[in-house]
This record gives C-alpha cells, structure tokens and sequence, in this order.
C-alpha cells in the first residue's frame, strides 16, 4: 500500500516538480524522435478544425521542438498512437485482460485466445502476451520525447502556463499506461527519459512502478486544468479530474483506500462531470463528449477501435465451444468468431438484479431464426444476445469513441473506498445513486461485508467491457487463491466445469518470450 500523507502532500508535489525540471533541464537539447501520425494536430484542434486534416494513417515529417505547434503535434501523437495500432491495444487491454479473464465473457475459439481466458497464456503469443507490452512501452517512450523537449522550446507565443499543460498531459499519459503496464505483467523496466540509454533493464518491482505512476499523475493533477476552451478537448484531453481518477484508480488498485476516496471525492465535487439521466445515451452515438465522460479516446475514420471494444460481444452460452464444433455464428460473420461472447452468468446476474434499463442497453437480442446453426447451445425459439453498448446507431460495427474514464466508475469506486474505511452509510448513498439512474430499488445492504457485495454486482452490470471486472474482483477478494478459485468456479449453461482451469499465481500474464530472448536481464513471472 502506498503511504502518502495528507499534511505531506504538497510538499512532495513541490520536489516532485524540482526534480523533473532539474532532470529535463539535463535532458532537453540531447534527444529529438520521429513521431508519427497526422492525428497529432488534431488533438490541438476543435472538432471542426479536425474534420480538415489528413488521414491518420499517414505519417507525418519530424518534429522539431522549435514551437508551441510542435508541442502540440507531439502530445497529440501520443493520444493517437493506441487507435494507430490495428486496434490491438483495446482488442486485447482494454477488454480482453478483464472481462474474458473474469467472468463475463468467453474469449472465441482462437488457441491463443482461449490460453489467457483459461489462465494459461503461452509467452511466445504475439498478439495477447506481447502487443500490451511493447505497445505500451511505444507510448511511454513518446511521452517521455515530450518531457524532454517542451521545457526547451524558445517561442514568445509558447507561455510556460501552456508549457505546463502540454507537459501535464505528457505526466499524465506516462502514468496512465505505466499503470496499466504493471498491473498486467507485475515489476516492468523503468526509462523515464529519451537519454536513459540502458536499453537491457532489469525489472523494477511492481511497488516501485506504482510509485513512479503516482509521482506522474500527482504532477498531471498540479499542472493539468480543470477544463480546457471547450468540451470536445475537456472530455478527449487530459485534465485534472482525469489525474485524479485515475489516482483514485491507483490507490484502490494498491489498497489505499483513504487516498482513493479522497481523490474519488475530488473529481465529483469538481463540477465538471454529472452522471447522464439516461444510462442509454452514454452508448447511442448521439451524446459523445457528454458530462459523464472523464477521458474518451477519440474515433478517428480508418480505424476500428470500436470494433474490438464491443461489437463483438457475441451471444451468451456455454463452454461448449471448447469441443471445436461450434465455429462461428455464420449468418453474422464478424473476425474471430464468438470473440468476447457473454457467459451465461453475466447475463443471469442482469435477470436476479432486474436491470432491464442496463440490460437492454448493454445486449441486443436477435431472434433464434436469424442465427444459422449451430445456435450456440440456445434452445429453439430462445432469442439471441449481442452486444448493443458501445456502438448504437444501427450496425454491429459502428465507429463511436471509447470512453476509458467516468463518473459512474469513480462514484462506485468511492463508495468502495468509504465502505472499506468504515463509512458504509456513506458508501450506501453513493450506491443507490447509481441504481436511481436505472430505475433500481435502494440497496438492502447494510452490513459492510453486505455493501462490499453490493458494489462489486453493481459495478459489474454498470461496467460491462469497460477494463474493470477483473480487477474489480482481484480487489474484493484480496487474495490470489481466492481469485482464483472465484474464475475457476465458473460452468457452462449444464453445470459442467470449466475443464482447464487457472492456478494460483497467474494473475499476471507472462513476460513476452521475444522481450526475454533479446534481454537477459528481465526474469519471467512465477508459474511460467
């Protein structure tokens, strides 16, 4: 658990600062990078100034670090990179590592796939064991290119109020997938600058990531604001409330739970964000940019973000699909076949809540006869479930941004963070908030065992293939081999085991086989 004091806070802030200024200040002139992607102006732009650049699929020339627009173009980059590469970072982060790896979604019938649903990754898989790691390290090494360079830009239209908020978004998006990087392989290398020229690093522990992702997103929060000039750039750009989620995200993540409330609390009583009256509108199309939303990746036309994310959220059903007889669902032929398919748990779970409101904006039901067996182990005449959440203007593969933060999540975090600091009734409050939205009763917990329970069911309908069941779960039980034993209790629609089942200590994912082969240094994760 990280031991940050309150009455320290600013303090540490403060020396945080000096020290990387004194750190750039050694690094500034010694390091330049061709960075990529036409996107990069886009995000220093409005919508309407967006709609007249080039395709983000074409690179750009170098950037010089000689202006505030080639600041802007190089932070812009690194919000782009994540939707430049094919669609595997959300394919296999953002949904993949939590919902399929709990219990919410079955992964298809691809082996690789299939492994890391199982608890059994093979190291040696490119795509689900090596795209997190090195596209995620491409990201840090562009932000840290930004770090170096934008101190020192000599332009008298580049104030250093600007400087700071291009540097902010920097800090931020270093912590961001720093975070996300460890919490997904344990320990990784630390390189915090473009002339750390140690190319073969050993592995930090995972407390000591953790750190350097709080020390970043504590210096995003001091130089970040709360709003930018308008609400595209406020919702798809870094800002303050972003660092504090995601602080409030980190602390939880390593059990401090005062931290995580506190910094929870900071982004509600911000008044930027409001929950939506309509929980439908977060996923129609119509209401992107919208108060709810803390940070969204933005669409950008040529690529399929959205299509990964949760187009293809398949029907429900069995594990049956382990027996290689049920290939595909053929009249509605999308890339891996039954990829992110909802367990039949999930959607029972949306049955004994009596969330119809969340349900029907979450599953599209296709009728029996429009799906040419084999049907999946539905019965005849049993209507058939997709995906209908992420993507609503009438195709499966609709092209809508990804909202990666928002209010619904950092309120039920909250109310996680205060029940398990004592303050249940609190906790209960913030609770049947949530519910109101979707037309639910108050709770009927009150014991701080009951409401600890609670939250965890309301988070799971609330945040279907939003990154956060198996994490969710990771934190409620506190302890591997009861993970575990949760994932492995899982049975199709018979009451049949699993079959192949996880074991105690992989819940980190191996190290990618080509990462150990050219570095010696690095070790592989227990049980691998």
């Amino acid at each position: 658990m990280l031991n940050f004091k309150k009455r320290s806070r600013m303090k540490k802030i403060n020396n945080l600062i000096i020290k990387e200024k004194i750190n750039i200040m050694k690094n500034q002139f010694n390091s330049k990078m061709i960075l990529a992607l036409s996107l990069i102006a886009f995000y220093s732009c409005t919508t309407d100034d967006f709609l007249e650049k080039p395709p983000l699929n074409e690179l750009s020339t170098e950037v010089s670090y000689a202006s505030k627009s080639d600041a802007e173009a190089a932070v812009g980059a690194i919000y782009g990179m994540p939707a430049q590469m094919n669609q595997h970072y959300y394919k296999w982060q953002h949904t993949f590592f939590s919902d399929m790896r709990a219990d919410n979604t079955h992964s298809g019938f691809v082996a690789s796939i299939i492994n890391v649903e199982l608890g059994q990754p093979n190291a040696a898989d490119i795509e689900p064991i090596e795209y997190p790691w090195s596209q995620n390290f491409s990201y840090i090494a562009a932000a840290n290119t930004v770090i170096d360079n934008i101190p020192g830009i000599e332009d008298p239209d580049f104030s250093n109020a600007e400087k700071d908020i291009i540097m902010g978004q920097a800090y931020f998006l270093r912590g961001y997938y720093y975070f996300h990087l460890t919490r997904l392989y344990g320990g990784v290398p630390l390189t915090l600058s473009t002339t750390d020229t140690e190319i073969l690093k050993a592995r930090s522990t995972q407390a000591e990531v953790f750190a350097q992702v709080e020390s970043d997103l504590l210096l995003a929060e001091s130089l970040l604001p709360n709003e930018y000039s308008d609400n595209f750039l406020t919702r798809s750009r870094a800002t303050k409330g972003a660092a504090q989620a995601m602080l409030a995200k980190l602390y939880a993540e390593t059990g401090d739970y005062s931290n995580s409330a506190e910094y929870s609390g900071k982004v509600m009583s911000s008044g930027v964000y409001d929950l939506l009256p309509t929980f439908d509108h977060l996923w129609d199309g119509e209401h992107e940019y919208n108060k709810e939303s803390i940070f969204e990746m933005v669409h950008v036309p040529g690529t399929d973000i959205a299509t990964y994310v949760g187009a293809q959220v398949l029907p429900p059903g069995d594990y049956s699909q382990y027996d290689g007889n049920k290939s595909g669902f053929n009249s509605w032929e999308v890339p891996y076949h039954r990829f992110n398919t909802m367990k039949t748990d999930l959607v029972a779970a949306f049955k004994e809540m009596g969330d119809t409101v969340r349900e029907e904006s979450t599953i599209f039901y296709v009728p029996y006869e429009m799906a040419t067996p084999p049907n999946f182990g539905y019965l005849e005449g049993e209507p058939i479930g997709h995906t209908w959440k992420m993507g609503r203007t009438g195709e499966i593969f609709d092209k809508h941004n990804v909202i990666l933060l928002r209010l619904a999540d950092i309120i039920l975090l909250r109310a996680e963070a205060l029940n398990q600091t004592g303050q249940t009734a609190e906790a209960i409050t913030l609770l049947n908030q949530v519910r109101a939205r979707v037309e639910l009763a108050p709770t009927e917990a009150t014991s701080q065992s009951e409401v600890a329970l609670a939250i965890l069911k309301e988070r799971r309908l609330e945040l279907v293939v939003e990154n956060n069941r198996f994490w969710d779960l990771k934190r409620y039980y506190n302890d591997d081999a009861k993970l575990t034993q949760h994932i492995n209790d899982q049975t199709d629609s018979a009451g049949n085991s699993f079959g192949v089942q996880t074991t105690v200590g992989k819940v980190l994912i191996p190290i990618p086989q080509s990462e150990l082969d050219v570095n010696p240094n690095l070790t592989q994760n227990p049980g691998y």
